[in-house]
């Protein structure tokens, strides 16, 4: 979430400064094995899901080592299979979308921790398609009253958790998973956001959009990418104005309320799928391929007559190298499919 009162007129470096990993992957405190995501607490400290090495690995403020909180492969509570989504709640909770788990984690009051945590699975458990279950579990928001929502990519679907129950509820997508690209459909949603209002945003991969569900609707409305702009949005935030935030192909957009045309605020031409704004608004990147987390720092704000006319980079895309965002989701969804199979030939 942006906290920022001049959010939507922020301009931000192009240059960003690296603050965690060493750009070579690798299992030492200083390097990641392919980071989807982050999530920020008060204190500036980052919580990285380290996917490829399998743990959750803390960075406090300023320091380059990070100490790992969650690893080992596996789906004990101190263990995690593959993380992927992430996100901090106002209490300090870090919750984990603990992809090849098909589960959510919970972390409870994480930013005082130095050594390994124990969570609890507040979501799923287990590969499928019934409402006690995922298919390759990917984005995760968490709501002012606890409830816990998941994008179930691998079935077109986002779900619902309220606190202590043992199956969700359908908030977005058809019941049976089908994907598609009709109004009441998703094709492999990522990133998720919930706004005050308990609207949902979904980063609509495959379909290339940004659907806006209100709470209780059957259908969505395509809030960001209808003129085929985006290609392949992983990830999507909102800030208090309204104002939409969606990483696709390589760059951060920004979608002002009421227009579906977006300008690039920051260009990275790498396959990244998560990114957090700290309460200032710098916003970090998580660079899967490069293993590192980038800091692009707020240059200044910019508010003019005309907001939506003061693009801060290209708002061009025609000739943009498309990272291999879509080669990396097929990749991933395979493999849940193969280790699917391996834990039911176990039994």
């Amino acid at each position: 979430m942006v906290h920022s009162t001049h959010s939507s007129c922020l301009v931000w470096n192009q240059n960003p400064i690296t603050v965690a990993g060493n750009g070579t992957a690798g299992n030492s405190t200083r390097s990641f094995n392919g980071p989807w995501d982050l999530s920020i607490d008060t204190n500036l400290n980052l919580y990285v899901s380290d996917g490829g090495n399998n743990r959750i690995i803390k960075f406090s403020s300023g320091n380059l080592v990070g100490i790992p909180l969650i690893s080992g492969v596996g789906n004990g509570l101190s263990q995690v299979s593959n993380p992927s989504g992430s996100i901090m709640d106002a209490n300090g909770n870090l919750y984990i979308s603990d992809m090849l788990n098909n589960r959510i984690m919970k972390y409870a009051n994480i930013s005082s921790a130095s050594q390994s945590v124990i969570g609890q699975v507040v979501a799923g458990g287990s590969f499928g398609s019934n409402y006690n279950q995922q298919k390759t579990s990917w984005g995760v928001a968490v709501d002012a009253l606890g409830n816990v929502f998941v994008s179930d990519c691998g079935n077109n679907r986002v779900m619902k958790w309220a606190p202590r129950s043992t199956n969700g509820t359908l908030v977005a997508g058809i019941g049976n998973g089908t994907a598609g690209n009709g109004t009441n459909q998703l094709s492999c949603p990522l990133g998720i956001y919930v706004d005050q209002s308990m609207a949902l945003y979904i980063a609509d991969a495959f379909n290339g959009r940004i659907q806006k569900w209100l709470s209780g609707a059957s259908t969505g409305t395509t809030v960001g990418g209808a003129n085929g702009q985006l290609r392949f949005p992983t990830d999507v935030s909102v800030d208090n104005y309204g104002t939409i935030y969606a990483l696709s192909g390589g760059g951060l957009y920004r979608f002002y309320p009421g227009s579906t045309s977006g300008t690039i605020i920051i260009s990275s031409y790498t396959e990244s799928f998560g990114f957090k704004f700290d309460s200032v608004g710098n916003v970090y990147i998580a660079d899967y391929v490069s293993n590192v987390i980038s800091k692009y720092t707020v240059n200044s704000t910019r508010c003019g007559t005309s907001r939506a006319s003061t693009p801060v980079a290209s708002s061009k895309v025609a000739s943009m190298a498309v990272p291999n965002v879509q080669g990396i989701l097929e990749a991933v969804l395979g493999n849940a499919r193969l280790r699917s199979l391996d834990l039911a030939t176990a039994h």
